[in-house]
């Protein structure tokens, strides 16, 4: 598969929590991922996937990984923004931390991603 991984959750599902990965199909298509499996849950902007997984599954224990904060250079913010995967993924693999965002056409860096999304992207790399 690949299409770029763009956020991450996980469920709680018979006893375990099972990583999910939302992927960009296309630039306006966005769709949920459980291993392989499509889950049917698509949409046009990576926000509103996330708002449809969490609406597919309310009732049922559901938790976004915690990509760290985005923080834009050089007049770095002080509180920045929830950062999505992708965004870690770019900061974390760059030598210095610092990548281009083409969307906020800024320099960013992400700081503070949890163990569990660096683990996830550890393992994303490395397959």
């Amino acid at each position: 598969m690949t299409e770029r991984i763009i956020h991450a959750a996980s469920l709680f599902e018979e006893g375990e929590w099972i990583p999910l990965l939302l992927r960009e199909k296309t630039p306006d298509h966005y769709a949920w991922f459980k291993g392989t499996e499509e889950l049917g849950v698509d949409a046009t902007t990576p926000e509103e996937a996330c708002k449809l997984l969490r609406k597919a599954f309310k009732g049922t224990p559901l938790s976004f990984y915690n990509c760290g904060f985005r923080f834009t250079l050089p007049e770095r913010d002080e509180t920045g923004t929830n950062a999505l995967f992708y965004q870690m993924e770019a900061s974390y693999n760059s030598p210095t931390g610092i990548y281009y965002d083409e969307e906020l056409q800024a320099s960013c860096i992400v700081r503070f991603a949890s163990e569990e999304a660096r683990e996830l992207l550890k393992k994303v790399t490395s397959s």
